[in-house]
Order: C-alpha cells, then sequence, then structure tokens
C-alpha cells in the first residue's frame, strides 16, 4: 500500500481501474423527497417540530402550528457530503489528469443535493380561525455514488418535482388537538446503473447507461398532534403521528412520461412516524427553547435497523438568531439559522447512515439554505 501511496496520481489511477479483488460496499440510503437544512442541523426532527414548508412532507396536522401566514418566494437548498467536496476540488485542480480526482474516494459516498421550493404559500387561519391551508412547489435533485476499487461509479440517483397541498383542522378546546391531510402529485426519475470513473470523464455512453426508471402519480399523507395539558419541567408538550406515502409511495399511478426509461422510479415506502416535542418559552437569554425526541421513516427504512430511525434534537431562538444540536441515526447534528424576515439563512452538518445500521458507513454532509419570504 505504501508504495502504491508513492506513485503519481496519474498512475495510482491506472492502477484502480484494474484492480477488481474488493467489491464496492453496497449502499442502502432512505430516500426522501423533500429534507429541510433546519430540521437536519436539530437531529432531523420534524413531526413535532415542523414549521411551514417542513410540514408539507412530515406531519400535515402540525401545519396549525404555524406562527402566521407566509408566501415563500425562492427557497434553495445545496447539499454536500466531505468526500464530494475533496472530490470536485481535486477535480477542478487536476488538470489533464482528471481520473486522480477520485483516487483518495474510494469507497466513500459522494453524495450531492439541489432542492428548490418556488412558490408556497402558508395560512394559519384558512377560511375559519378552525382551518389551516398549505401549498408548495418543490423540485429535488439528488445522487449518492460511491467510487469501487474497480474504478465504477455506482449511483443512486433521483430527481424528483411536484406540487403538495395541505389542509389541516383544530378540535377541543385551546386547539389542543389538530388533523391533517397532504397530497402529492409527483413526477420521478432515477438513475441506478454503474458505469466508469472513464466514461464518466469522457461522457462516453453515460447517457445510456443511467437510463432507469421514471413515472408520474399522486399519493397522500396523513397526520394528527395533541397537546395535552402536561407542564413538567415548564414545558408545553406535543405528541404527533403521522402516516406518509399511503398508497405506497410508487409515484407511477398515473404514467410513465418517458418512454424510453422502461423501468419503475424509486419507491418512498408507506412509513409511519411518531413523536414527543417540549417548547419553553423564555429560559435564561433564549426567547424559546425545543426539544425533540422522535421515531420516523419506520417502514421506509427497508431491512434497516430501528436506531437509523431515531432522531432527538433541540433548536433555541435569541432575537433573529437560532442554534441547533441533534443526534440523528446515532450522529451529531448542529446548525444556525438566521430569519431576517424577508430573508432566512439556515446552515448545518449531519450525517446520513448509507448502511442498514448505524456505524456502517457515515455520510458526513454540509447543507445551506437560503430562501426569501414575504
Amino acid at each position: 500500500m505504501k508504495f502504491i501511496l508513492k506513485l503519481t496520481p496519474f498512475a495510482t489511477s491506472l492502477m484502480l481501474l484494474f484492480l477488481t479483488s474488493s467489491p464496492a460496499f453496497a449502499l442502502d440510503p432512505i430516500l426522501r423527497d423533500f429534507h429541510s437544512v433546519r430540521a437536519a442541523g436539530m437531529g432531523d426532527v420534524r413531526y413535532t417540530t415542523g414549521l411551514f414548508e417542513e410540514n408539507l412532507y412530515a406531519n400535515p396536522a402540525h401545519s396549525t402550528d404555524n406562527p402566521e401566514n407566509l408566501l415563500e418566494l425562492p427557497q434553495i437548498s445545496v447539499e454536500a457530503s466531505g468526500a464530494s467536496i475533496t472530490a470536485m476540488n481535486s477535480l477542478i485542480n487536476s488538470g489533464s489528469h482528471g481520473l486522480s480526482a477520485f483516487a483518495n474516494n474510494v469507497g466513500k459516498p459522494l453524495s450531492a443535493r439541489l432542492q428548490l421550493l418556488f412558490p408556497g404559500y402558508y395560512s394559519r387561519h384558512f377560511i375559519t380561525d378552525k382551518w389551516s391551508f398549505g401549498l408548495g412547489m418543490t423540485m429535488t435533485a439528488q445522487t449518492i455514488a460511491e467510487v469501487s476499487q474497480a474504478a465504477s461509479i455506482d449511483p443512486t440517483t433521483f430527481i424528483a418535482m411536484g406540487p403538495a397541498i395541505n389542509l389541516a383542522r383544530r378540535f377541543l378546546d385551546d386547539d389542543r388537538l389538530s388533523v391533517g391531510v397532504t397530497a402529492h402529485a409527483e413526477f420521478r426519475a432515477n438513475a441506478q446503473s454503474a458505469f466508469s470513473v472513464q466514461e464518466f470523464l469522457s461522457g462516453e455512453s453515460v447517457s445510456d447507461a443511467i437510463k432507469g426508471g421514471n413515472g408520474l402519480g399522486y399519493d397522500f399523507d396523513l397526520g394528527t398532534t395533541f397537546k395535552p395539558h402536561w407542564t413538567l419541567g415548564g414545558f408545553k408538550y406535543e405528541l404527533g403521528f403521522a402516516i406518509n406515502n399511503i398508497l405506497g409511495g410508487q409515484y407511477d399511478n398515473i404514467s410513465h412520461p418517458i418512454s424510453s426509461w422502461p423501468g419503475n422510479p424509486f419507491q418512498s415506502y408507506r412509513s409511519y412516524n411518531l413523536g414527543v416535542s417540549g417548547t419553553h418559552d423564555h429560559v435564561l437569554f433564549f426567547r424559546s427553547v425545543i426539544l425533540a425526541i422522535e421515531m420516523t421513516d419506520m417502514g421506509n427504512n427497508v431491512d434497516g435497523s430501528l436506531y437509523r430511525c431515531l432522531h432527538l434534537g433541540g433548536e433555541a431562538k435569541w432575537a433573529l438568531f437560532a442554534a441547533r444540536l441533534g443526534i440523528s441515526q446515532g450522529y451529531l447534528t448542529a446548525g444556525f439559522g438566521i430569519d431576517l424576515k424577508l430573508l432566512t439563512i439556515n446552515v448545518a452538518t449531519y450525517a446520513e447512515e448509507l448502511g442498514l445500521n448505524p456505524g456502517v458507513m457515515e455520510d458526513r454532509r454540509y447543507a445551506a439554505q437560503l430562501g426569501f419570504q414575504i
């Protein structure tokens, strides 16, 4: 191994093309249509803490907790793994020896995500003060790839786009119970065929290799929240439960628009999600503190350990700033946000487990979100 590391990057890359003694590790990511940078920083809790667009893809009932009416203009999120950032930097600076950019990233997850929400509209009191309404149009493009020792790239890549419409109602005294539903219409396309690094850099046959499945369809989410009269420790508590993709999340029950991509799109399986959160106003110098623990993606975590479904974290707000910490799938998360009224900025780091059990393969990611709103 030492003598290989002493070779030039180009020679090392050529050797990687012929090393086939060890196969690539099979990636088993949990795929999501929408990912909130705010939630990512606080342990990916969102079913009892979500606000505005987060509720369109988590707990539909929690939209009754939106603090105000809001019109979201373009909201853009970008994410990348540490290995992706390193590989891209190497590729840009490697000159004609592009293969060397992947030499130090064999077996590491190369993941990236681009997400756009435009527009989004949320009404806290829709028609009457018992109802809440929301809608948003989203587009997501994500890839989770791995370079094998045989210098082939095995990608899990998909795009998804479409509208989500939410309706929720408050019940009981003090509006302690809420029930909500969200309808999704979505086009999906994905690629999962492996191709070589050489093909990727030269562009040869990659367009044919990546053709996978596509579909156009619809599905629904159903959720509820309940606020008991508990005040333990001065916190106000909330219980939440939701079922996402009630119809099974295949999203091909209308048509397959791209006839040259014959397969089915990636499926977001029906998932069951529950949790509890506590909110405390005026803690020390913080305006508010929220803490939560949730079990999410149960059912969409195919063959995976339940520990991949465990999330806990919180957020503390002070003036225009919010600080976030958490644990998601056994990995630490952190982030912060700035709310400038017409502009919001959120930054986070978190890790996604790509194996079936925590600790198998950590994909440490860095995310940023810029949103304009009225």
